[in-house]
């Protein structure tokens, strides 16, 4: 069977996230209908909820690829740069590499993959720098694409290819290690983030179970199901504003 090169631009959702999709949108569901109407007939008010979150889930595990392909991507970058200046072949210090990663990473994790696809295309007598290329092309991201960039100067102007590498290598691990300090700098606050997004539901809980006869008048009429719902999309606008400000790009 003929291996197909993944897109690392977009997310293809597996059957573990489409049950994680399913269970939230069963949850919320339940508190939509519940909390906001009163009946299990407003489920119909659940369907642009579910294109949105889908979206923005597909866009949440985009980002969580893409952060995990950079971190496994720098575990390659300074192997193959550790093999150069140990005197291997930039060819060779893939094969060192394809055996580095195998002790840090699982067997089907994604940068162990593209170096498998790396050596495959060695054997075959692709440059290295087309099959870095392609690999950057597909990732779509800078950091993949640079170092691509840098190895194919270095060999079309004859530079100092070990030492070019090394200070890439060294750039790219500079930016990561910011971009995880920064993770962890924020992490307090997107469970605060998370606790306010409850919030809202939580008070309508709240009131329901200690007074529900007071929230009797905004169920099962026009008025209130017209209250009931402009205060359900102003909420969920604000999980969408609340997640837009906690997306720091570096």
């Amino acid at each position: 069977m003929r291996d197909e090169k993944p897109d690392y631009h977009s997310y293809h959702f597996g059957w573990r996230d489409w049950l994680e999709f399913g269970v939230r949108m069963t949850v919320k569901g339940f508190l939509i209908c519940y909390l906001f109407y009163d009946s299990y007939k407003a489920a119909w008010a659940l369907l642009p909820f579910a294109i949105f979150d889908f979206r923005n889930l597909r866009r949440h595990k985009l980002a969580k690829q893409q952060r995990e392909l950079s971190v496994e991507f720098r575990s390659m970058a300074e192997s193959v740069a550790a093999s150069l200046n140990a005197g291997y072949s930039l060819e060779h210090a893939f094969e060192n590499a394809k055996n580095d990663l195998a002790l840090l990473y699982e067997e089907d994790a994604m940068i162990c993959k593209e170096v498998e696809r790396i050596i495959a295309g060695i054997h075959m007598n692709i440059p290295v720098e087309e099959l870095l290329k392609d690999f950057g092309n597909r990732s779509g991201m800078e950091d993949i694409q640079n170092f691509a960039n840098v190895v194919a100067a270095a060999k079309k102007s004859g530079g100092n290819l070990i030492q070019i590498i090394e200070k890439t290598v060294n750039c790219i691990t500079d930016k990561i290690a910011v971009e995880e300090e920064i993770a962890t700098m924020i992490s307090a606050k997107k469970l605060e983030e998370q606790i306010m997004k409850g919030m809202p539901y939580a008070i309508i809980f709240y009131l329901r179970v200690s007074n529900g006869d007071f929230m009797d008048v905004l169920y099962h009429n026009v008025f209130g199901i017209f209250c009931m719902t402009v205060f359900l999309v102003i909420t969920y606008l604000a999980e969408l504003w609340a997640d837009h400000i906690m997306e720091i790009q570096v």
